[in-house]
C-alpha cells in the first residue's frame, strides 16, 4: 500500500481533469495555508511550478531571482488516464514516486493520488505529514476544477448578442 493515498471527484471529464492538473498547476498550487509548499530559497520567492508534459519531462519550480529547482521527472504519461512523476527534496537520500489515475465517474472524473517511497528516500517519518499536505493540495486542485466547471456553466447560460 502506498504511503499516501487520496481520492477526489471533480466535475470535469477525465481529459479535462488531467489537463487542469498538468497545464494549470501553476494556477491552483497552494502557496498559502497550513502546508504552503515551495522549494524557493529563503531569500527569494516562488514564481512558477510546471510540468514539461511528456515522458521524461521535468517537474520543476522557478524563482523570482531566476533560479530553478527540478522536483522530479515524469515517469508515466498516458493522457488522460495516468500521470506519474518523481518527487525529491534536495535534503532527502532518494526520491518518492507519485502516481495519479483519472477515470470517468458519472459526468465527472475520479482522481486517485498516490505517493510512495518515503522510507527509501530516507524520510519515512514524513509520510504522515505528506498525507495532510497532499490533501490540502488536492483540495486546491478540486476547488479549481469546480470553479472552472461553474464558470463554464455561467458562460453557457449568458445571453449572446
Amino acid at each position: 500500500m502506498p504511503d499516501v493515498t487520496l481520492e477526489a471527484t471533480v466535475p470535469l471529464p477525465p481529459e479535462g481533469a488531467f489537463d487542469v492538473f498538468v497545464q494549470q498547476m501553476d494556477i491552483w498550487w497552494p502557496r498559502r495555508g497550513v502546508f504552503p509548499f515551495s522549494f524557493a530559497p529563503e531569500d527569494t520567492r516562488p514564481l512558477h511550478i510546471r510540468f514539461e508534459p511528456e515522458l521524461g519531462g521535468r517537474y520543476y519550480e522557478t524563482f523570482l531571482d531566476g533560479g530553478e529547482y527540478v522536483i522530479g521527472r515524469i515517469s508515466d504519461y498516458h493522457k488522460p488516464e495516468r500521470l506519474g512523476y518523481t518527487w525529491r527534496d534536495s535534503s532527502w537520500r532518494g526520491e518518492t514516486q507519485v502516481a495519479l489515475r483519472f477515470s470517468a465517474d458519472g459526468e465527472g472524473a475520479r482522481v486517485i493520488y498516490e505517493q510512495d517511497g518515503f522510507a527509501s528516500a530516507g524520510v519515512p517519518e514524513l509520510a504522515a505529514f505528506y498525507q495532510i499536505g497532499c490533501r490540502q493540495t488536492l483540495s486546491a486542485y478540486v476547488a479549481h476544477c469546480q470553479a472552472l466547471y461553474e464558470l463554464g456553466k455561467l458562460s453557457d447560460a449568458s445571453p449572446r448578442a
